[in-house]
């Protein structure tokens, strides 16, 4: 006799107290990532150090996450979401904390480091959470507004870390006040956060996964999660290139007069802020759209054609437009698109990834395309630095793209893969 189980899956309201808990705790951590860089000048005056060590405040992020990838995947993997994540929300908080106790460059660097060893536990958890609590129809949404809470700290890091410092210029308010709130979250992390539901809310959370070890080996296995590690490389490499690398363009605009009031950084950081603007309203939307029409593929292809367009256009209007106020409106329109299409990639891509690749656990895929997406921006950055010719770097960062959509068109759609209940 065959006998036929039927799972119901059952949405819980709950998930929304989960994912904001989680947002807020990767938002702060963020915050916490970019304060210095947000307030350079005052940072090295009050630690008595050159600006490279301020630089390294935040380097530490990027450094660490690569050797912390594996340790933090193997983690959520072994306790779960809660716990697993739950040890880079502890350590977001404590050292978050602990980063204003003292005046010494030394220790506020240990304490960065200790923050920046909780980044990985945080974004490899992603679409743990959402496979974990959200429904098919709202899988890619809910990375999506995870992805935002990550760009929403980098952003507010950037805006209000400047207007927190004493009127002698000291960061030490801030830093109490940015620890007060990571400790805040912490607890409030742990108190209310549920590892899952009593029962699935999708056929993904519903299946058993396989090893973490074996399921790292079998990922690079898979014809089309290679084909994502190179959209990652390529993408998230690109993205933080132009965004370092629009500083050149500003620098290299001899002939246009800045008005009155104005300074290059204040104009870049106007535009860095339209540019993660854009990325939060493309991540939103695009992946709303994403899951309503059960597609990713072309998603994909739409970002990095437009990236290398957007890239382009970055350089090139300056050759035809010679008002600097036009040109910078310009500019900032171009930075909003760029946002919008090239960041809306990351949500899309990470669900894709687990959806792909099931029964692998979601933080192994996640970890390794956030890890592939660090390496792009050290490799690309590089770029930046060891070839001096402007144009050239942006025709560089658009072919990239554009090779990036060739792989895209390579891969094969959601419905090739989807789970029957």
């Amino acid at each position: 006799m065959n006998t036929t189980v039927t799972t119901e899956y059952k949405v819980y309201s709950y998930r929304w107290i989960v994912l904001v808990l989680f947002g807020l705790i990767a938002l702060i951590n963020q915050m916490i990532w970019i304060t210095f860089a947000a307030i350079e000048p005052s940072a090295i005056a009050f630690y008595g150090v050159g600006s490279n060590a301020i630089l390294m405040l935040s380097l530490v992020f990027m450094i660490v996450y690569i050797p912390m990838n594996i340790p933090a995947a193997l983690a959520i993997d072994k306790f779960g979401l809660k716990w697993g994540t739950g040890i880079g929300v502890i350590l977001t908080g404590i050292f978050g904390i602990l980063r204003a106790v003292s005046t010494q460059y030394h220790w506020v660097l240990i304490f960065q480091i200790g923050c920046a060893i909780g980044q990985p536990f945080l974004l490899n958890s992603f679409t743990k959470v959402s496979t974990n609590w959200f429904p098919e129809k709202e899988k890619a949404l809910s990375t999506s507004l995870g992805t935002m809470f990550v760009l929403l700290g980098v952003l507010l890091g950037m805006l209000i870390s400047p207007f927190l410092l004493n009127p002698a210029g000291e960061p030490t308010i801030m830093l109490y006040i940015y620890g007060g709130i990571a400790l805040a979250f912490m607890v409030l992390y742990l108190i209310f956060v549920k590892d899952k539901p009593d029962t699935p809310p999708n056929p993904y959370s519903d299946k058993t996964k396989v090893f973490e070890t074996k399921g790292t080996w079998d990922l690079f296995k898979h014809k089309d999660f290679n084909i994502l590690l190179i959209l990652f490389l390529f993408g998230a490499g690109t993205f933080n290139a132009v965004s370092t690398g629009i500083a050149q363009l500003y620098n290299s605009l001899k002939v246009l007069t800045i008005p009155a009031g104005f300074t290059p950084d204040d104009l870049l950081g106007i535009l860095g802020g339209i540019m993660i603007v854009g990325g939060i309203a493309g991540a939103v939307t695009l992946s709303t759209l994403s899951d309503k029409y059960r597609k990713r593929k072309p998603f994909l292809i739409t970002s990095a054609i437009a990236g290398a367009i957007c890239t382009l256009l970055f350089f090139f209007v300056e050759y035809f437009i010679k008002t600097f106020m036009l040109l910078y409106i310009l500019h900032c329109i171009i930075g909003f698109f760029f946002g919008f299409l090239l960041i809306a990639a990351l949500p899309v891509g990470l669900t894709f990834a687990a959806e792909i690749t099931h029964p692998i656990p979601e933080e192994t895929s996640n970890g390794w395309l956030m890890w592939i997406g660090q390496i792009g921006g050290i490799a690309l950055l590089g770029i930046i630095f060891g070839i001096s010719t402007d144009v050239f770097n942006f025709i560089i960062y658009a072919v990239i793209l554009a090779i990036a959509a060739i792989f895209a068109f390579r891969m094969k759609d959601l419905d090739a893969y989807e789970l029957k209940s």
